[in-house]
């Protein structure tokens, strides 16, 4: 009986593949080794490996070459000539090595870096050499630091930024990180429950002809505030909404709401909406733009239909088939954020653009880069060749306004002529221009009556 509890005990508290500690008996160890210091900190490291490759080698060679190559590397971890550590399986695909005498940080990232490169060596398979990469995140114990549980966490935290940041394999922790993911975690809440509640705000921005001065449209912008987080940036939500899967949702709400607000101006006024990638591939995009142009009455040709260079990295032809469906809506397409991309001068002539928006970052140039008119006059000229009138926006001063008419583009758009506002104050932006222009042209008709 007591060979029984002890072999259950053992079952309990070690992995069956590598018998190392299993993911709770490794915390137990830690802590256990942090309670032995005393009131002492304890100054040691705990470093998270994760092994990338196993659902590749699962796919050619099966079940059995996965739980070859973890054992291997189990082996490899167990012979490394490190001292004072404690080895435990996280999970399936990760281990953690718990060094409690390692409190000095080059130390530590240099254990990380042999432990992550003993580990991406090929494991052999038969007569086969399986690619495997291994990549490590390191957590130090600090004053506040003191149990397994945060040290884990810090260390997975770690692990994500060597995995996003393409650094050479092994990341430490940093407390922002930490601050980053707390953030991102209230962010998920607060977008799920505006969602939900209807909690967004749509902007407008005017934009203008260059030749006459008269009001074009507005870019419709989409805005979110908290009361504790204050307003949140649309590269911020936008990206969180695409990966929990509410974008094709808050698309659709977005382009319905704006339709029912453009409908309101003068008809020779079109307003332009900008589109995620995701929702390119949500399935449903043509559908939700067809019915929020029917519920609103919204004419399609008073619409454009705003995307970036992104929108064609997954999927060229879906989006190509999508975007000539709007177009033979009537709706224009336009290429957002132009520049800043590899080859947005190929898409040019491969997509169904009729517009295209000069990347702010240009403009800016002016300011301070001898080439930048030489640039921008090439752009446009080449756009105009093609057919596809060209805004300049991020305009902020009169001297970067003058140089953009001087280069004879068709639009502009920044703060030099207006800020983004809400929907409350564009009556008075849409008459304030009215008057202008009416009084424009009773000048230019006292003009021509003296000449008379």
């Amino acid at each position: 009986m007591g060979s029984l509890r002890l072999n259950l005990q053992h079952l309990s508290s070690y992995d069956q593949d590598t018998g190392f500690f299993n993911y709770e008996a490794l915390l137990a160890a830690i802590n256990a080794e942090i309670i032995k210091a005393g009131p002492r900190p304890l100054g040691a490291t705990l470093i998270e490996i994760r092994i990338r490759g196993l659902a590749r080698v699962g796919e050619a060679y099966g079940r059995k070459a996965i739980g070859s190559v973890i054992r291997q590397l189990a082996e490899r971890l167990e012979l490394a000539p490190i001292k004072n550590r404690i080895i435990g399986r996280i999970d399936h695909k990760s281990f953690g090595v718990f060094l409690y005498d390692v409190g000095d940080p080059v130390l530590a990232l240099q254990t990380a870096k042999q432990l992550a490169a003993l580990c991406s060596r090929p494991v052999p398979w038969g007569d086969q050499q399986l690619r495997i990469e291994a990549i490590a995140g390191v957590a130090l114990t600090t004053a506040t630091d003191q149990d397994a549980a945060t040290l884990l966490h810090h260390a997975g935290l770690a692990l994500r930024a060597s995995s996003e940041s393409g650094s050479p394999g092994y990341s430490f922790f940093d407390p922002a990180e930490a601050q980053a993911a707390k953030r991102r975690n209230d962010l998920i809440a607060i977008i799920t429950r505006a969602v939900e509640q209807n909690q967004f705000e749509m902007f407008y921005q005017p934009f203008f002809s260059f030749k006459s001065g008269k009001l074009v449209g507005f870019e419709a912008l989409m805005r979110l505030r908290h009361p504790e987080f204050g307003n949140i940036a649309p590269s911020e939500f936008i990206p969180i909404a695409e990966e929990i899967g509410l974008i094709s949702r808050l698309g659709a709400w977005c382009i319905e709401d704006t339709c029912r607000t453009a409908a309101e101006w003068p008809s020779h006024l079109i307003v332009a909406v900008n589109f995620s990638p995701a929702q390119f591939y949500t399935g449903t995009l043509l559908a939700e733009v067809n019915h929020a142009l029917e519920q609103t009455k919204f004419p399609a040709y008073r619409l454009d239909v705003e995307i970036t260079e992104g929108t064609f990295l997954k999927d060229q032809e879906l989006v190509l088939s999508q975007l000539n469906a709007l177009r033979d809506m009537g709706c224009s397409i336009a290429l957002d954020d132009f520049g800043t991309g590899y080859s947005s001068l190929s898409y040019l002539w491969q997509f169904p653009f009729s517009k295209l928006k000069i990347d702010r970052s240009f403009i800016h140039a002016l300011d301070t880069t001898p080439k930048a008119p030489s640039i921008l006059k090439s752009i446009i000229e080449l756009s105009r060749n093609l057919g596809i009138e060209v805004t300049a926006e991020g305009i902020e001063t009169n001297e970067q306004m003058l140089a953009l008419r001087n280069l004879n583009c068709d639009y502009l758009q920044g703060y030099f002529c207006g800020k983004p506002t809400a929907k409350s104050n564009l009556a008075a932006i849409i008459m304030k221009n009215f008057s202008e222009t009416l009084e424009q042209n009773n000048v230019q008709l006292s003009k021509i009556k003296l000449i008379r």
